[in-house]
């Protein structure tokens, strides 16, 4: 059908074309967001520049403009961004989820949503609605990344992620469907760990009215904003951590230097994860101060000299203090330099349920969620 004629059959005349310099600051802005997670964000800005270069659109709708009864679905890469970075993607993995999704519902799928922000997740599943002919919403299912399935505002507002399909880059595809989220999350996590560590996926499939009640609005455009303010910076040489902290709402609690990393070696196969800890010297007005990070795929608790200062769903970014280009845990090294920078979840992620599939006690910490307005 193609995206305009979709756009037209909506009645949609407001919407966002994205272009070379627009994807790179989107790839950025999102790649921030991602707190420490969401994989190597060239594989997914070179992804989704190819399907520019093909003479393709991407398309940006506000998701109160999707009709209440079209359908949409997340695409995305799922596993250990560490063997992302060893095992890049052919191109044509998501797109053989999606048809065996379509198969298998026996529905078109007419949007494309990203399941989280995050430096592939967030182009990826743009390249694919363009490269399909249809438009991406604007939006996502966490407004950060998390590393599983069912941790998203989608799960915790009545969307199932099931069915979804999970393909490596043989074309081998695997669906799951399943009553319980919990055990699409670990069929899915295991097809991962099968081809290797890492898969790529669609699914969640959802209504736009179902769409509405469960997504992280215009979190593309966040990412775009948050990208194009630290372009900027680099040119006009202003402070490019004061600029995160206004647009995500957030503080600044530290500035330091990391003297020790602790991984779990091998998670990433076992698990499906990256996992571990990060152990920070303070610089500068921090200097005497200790940080400690804990990651699983992302950043998830800070302390700072004893003190809880951040607890899961709000979100933890390690910025480079000079560029504001964003400290993943799959690159993180002795010897990095980086402001820490806190802020809140969106509220649809700070729901009781939301706690409890994304708190602090789901991942095994014995502190109960406080929202990091107060520890701060």
């Amino acid at each position: 059908m193609g995206v305009r004629n979709i756009l037209k059959s909506w009645d949609i005349k407001d919407y966002k074309v994205v272009d070379e310099q627009g994807l790179k600051e989107i790839t950025l802005g999102a790649s921030i967001l991602a707190t420490g997670g969401g994989g190597d964000p060239e594989i997914g800005f070179l992804w989704a520049l190819n399907v520019l270069k093909e003479g393709k659109e991407i398309i940006l709708i506000d998701p109160k403009d999707m009709p209440d009864d079209a359908m949409a679905c997340m695409a995305a890469c799922l596993g250990a961004p560490v063997v992302l970075t060893e095992k890049p993607p052919g191109g044509k993995e998501v797109l053989w989820c999606l048809e065996s999704l379509k198969k298998y519902l026996g529905k078109e799928i007419q949007a494309i949503i990203p399941p989280e922000a995050g430096g592939v997740n967030t182009p990826v599943p743009m390249a694919v609605a363009g490269a399909v002919g249809i438009p991406v919403v604007d939006a996502d299912g966490m407004g950060r990344a998390f590393p599983e399935l069912q941790m998203t505002s989608f799960y915790t507002h009545g969307v199932m992620p099931s069915p979804t399909a999970a393909a490596n880059e043989k074309g081998a595809v695997t669906i799951a469907d399943t009553v319980s989220a919990l055990m699409a999350e670990r069929i899915i996590r295991n097809a991962a760990m099968a081809y290797g560590g890492i898969s790529w996926i669609a699914g969640y499939p959802m209504t736009g009215s179902q769409l509405k009640r469960s997504a992280i609005f215009n979190s593309i455009s966040k990412s775009w904003e948050l990208g194009k303010a630290i372009y900027n910076c680099r040119k006009t040489h202003e402070d490019p951590i004061e600029k995160v902290v206004k647009i995500v709402g957030g503080y600044k609690v530290f500035k330091g230097k990391i003297v020790d990393i602790y991984r779990e070696f091998g998670a990433e196969k076992t698990k499906g994860f990256s996992m571990g800890k990060l152990v920070l010297d303070g610089l500068e007005e921090y200097k005497g101060e200790k940080a400690i990070v804990d990651f699983q795929n992302e950043w998830l608790r800070l302390e700072v000299n004893g003190k809880v200062k951040c607890l899961p769903p709000d979100l933890i970014m390690i910025l480079d203090s000079e560029t504001g280009e964003p400290i993943r845990t799959d690159i993180v090294k002795y010897g990095y330099r980086g402001s820490i920078v806190v802020a809140p979840a969106d509220e649809k992620m700070r729901t009781p349920m939301g706690i409890e599939t994304f708190g602090p006690k789901y991942f095994g910490y014995k502190e109960d969620y406080i929202p990091v307005e107060e520890l701060v």
